[in-house]
């Protein structure tokens, strides 16, 4: 179990921005000043543990689409207020090595895909949240401020219930299938049809 505090620099935007990443795709949300929603847009992968370039590619793109789906030009970032909730924040290094090669945007805060989810499902409130995509995660924050965190580790180690996870567990019982140690039934047929059921394939 973690605690975590999230990572932010230090003026008045004229829009916000906020982020949801991770190793699945990103999901960007653009509102006013006021706090009145204008637009949406998504990109790919931005997780840190597939590398800090990509996670700002991806959420520079998100944040473009946002912007021209809200039938805007982009702003320049110095007018923008960024929160992002990325995968992989919970890793100081790729943290730091993210936030040294941000944009100078007016106001930057950065946490974990959990944290920000969190927050935004108990609107700040102490709660608990189970996420489950690419990976998965569980977070609570307590009536005294404390935030812990439990699994997140990561695929091969944790990550339980996840999609990773879950598509793994079908590898395993089609191949098991395959080898006659298990039957062959609707899950390892329909495994076969995309991977193959020949060991060869």
């Amino acid at each position: 179990m973690h605690a975590y505090t999230p990572y932010s620099t230090a003026p008045t935007p004229r829009y916000l921005l906020g982020v949801d990443g991770g190793g699945s795709g990103t999901r960007v949300r653009l509102h006013d000043a006021a706090g009145r929603p204008l637009g949406h847009g998504e990109a790919g992968p931005s997780g840190l543990g597939q590398g800090v370039a990509q996670a700002w590619a991806h959420v520079q793109l998100a944040i473009e689409r946002a912007f021209a789906q809200a039938g805007l030009l982009p702003a320049e970032v110095a007018d923008c207020a960024l929160g992002l909730g990325l995968a992989g924040v919970n890793a100081p290094a790729r943290a730091q090595a993210f936030l040294r090669t941000a944009p100078p945007y007016a106001l930057l805060a950065l946490d974990t895909d959990a944290g920000t989810a969190l927050l935004g499902a108990h609107a700040g409130r102490p709660g608990l949240i189970l996420a489950a995509g690419t990976g998965s995660v569980g977070e609570a924050l307590h009536a005294d401020g404390r935030r812990v965190q439990v699994g997140g580790w990561g695929f091969g180690v944790g990550d339980e219930g996840s999609g990773a996870w879950l598509g793994l567990q079908a590898m395993r019982e089609a191949h098991r299938a395959l080898d006659g140690r298990a039957a062959d039934g609707a899950l390892a047929r329909a495994v076969w049809a995309v991977a193959g059921g020949q060991r060869d394939a």
